[in-house]
């Protein structure tokens, strides 16, 4: 994903070139039922510096079944997808424009260190729609994943030792009969990254979250509603201190708060193949308790609007140019808060 952007952060306005991922993945499959994959995924840290890590690095293990419940499944070890992210970004396709509803609340990211078991429910669907519409998890019934984790996700060590249990499953209610609908239900329970105190668990790790969505040639539409508590960095917390009696200063001594969240978001992208383009549009809305530093009222809310256009020049939701303009609607019972807007240019490649 390569980028231009125009925009204010709240404070200064900013135009710089960048570069917002570059991954190098590695597929073999020595035999027709096992398949490594390494994924390296170069990326800018705040400083601007280029660094290099690891996405994912696993071994999958294809089960050979067909039966009118369950095809395809199954299990990926290592550092592995969360059942998540992977399905949502093939129903919207512009993770380069930036991450989704949850991942950009700072709920979870994209992969862990793991495993996840899945498999497509019913048998595929046709290849008309596969071809016309989408190829991606094609359960004719609809498809599911469900996995345990260290919790921290890919980029962090982990805090302690309790693991999270994540899943979700996806069903077509119409079946092949209307397979372009599909309704989706995903949840995580586990604890935030943290240490272990001497007197406290880490914090707890909650998260429902449902989306509808419905896929055709010519539109993609979804609309999801999340809700829950705490996070997968376990800093949505306010902590109990007292004063150390030898220093005076601060000390953690318990979990005084795990902040409750909820919100919905809502996509849309009405595709042009007449002219390789699409117009997209999203709208997020998120609401995070406080202790009352940052919000006012002990909520923050935070609303976004994104509109965009991209043109596909190879292999639709592969390789295209797009404009958009990001958009984060301020909190006006806040002071002092000022417009956070973004125009960016971006180019994707996918060879």
């Amino acid at each position: 994903y390569l980028h231009f952007h125009y925009g204010n952060d709240g404070d200064v306005t900013y135009n710089e070139f960048s570069i917002g991922r570059g991954y190098l993945t590695m597929k073999v499959r020595p035999v027709e039922w096992f398949e490594p994959r390494i994924t390296l995924d170069a990326h800018q840290d705040e400083s601007g510096d280029m660094k290099v890590r690891l996405k994912y690095l696993y071994g999958k293990f294809k089960i050979p079944v067909e039966t009118k419940v369950v095809t395809d499944p199954f299990l990926e070890f290592g550092i592995v997808h969360m059942p998540w992210l992977d399905y949502e970004e093939h129903i919207n396709w512009y993770r380069a424009q930036g991450t989704m509803f949850m991942e950009r609340n700072k709920l979870f990211n994209s992969a862990d260190f793991g495993a996840t078991l899945g498999t497509l429910l019913g048998r595929k669907l046709d290849k008309d729609y596969q071809e016309t519409v989408s190829s991606k998890y094609p359960g004719s019934l609809g498809s599911m994943a469900i996995g345990v984790y260290n919790g921290g996700g890919y980029h962090a060590l982990e805090k302690n030792a309790y693991k999270s249990f994540d899943g979700r499953i996806s069903i077509r209610p119409l079946g092949p009969v209307l397979p372009n609908l599909q309704l989706s239900y995903f949840f995580i329970v586990g604890r935030g990254n943290q240490e272990k105190g001497a007197g406290w668990k880490p914090p707890l790790w909650r998260s429902h979250a449902f989306m509808a969505s419905f896929e055709h040639r010519y539109l993609a539409v979804t609309g999801q509603f999340v809700m829950g508590k705490g996070n997968q960095k376990g800093n949505f917390t306010h902590w109990a201190t007292e004063p150390d009696p030898a220093t005076g200063e601060d000390v953690i001594v318990g979990i005084d708060e795990v902040y409750e969240f909820i919100g919905a978001s809502g996509f849309l992208e009405i595709k042009l193949p007449m002219i390789w383009s699409s117009l997209i549009g999203r709208f997020d809305w998120f609401r995070k308790d406080d202790d009352g530093s940052t919000c006012t009222d002990g909520r923050c809310d935070t609303m976004r609007a994104i509109a965009g256009y991209a043109f596909h020049f190879h292999k639709t939701h592969k390789n295209f140019v797009m404009v958009d303009v990001d958009y984060i609607i301020p909190d006006r019972d806040i002071p002092g808060v000022s417009d956070v807007w973004e125009v960016k240019l971006t180019l994707q490649i996918k060879l």
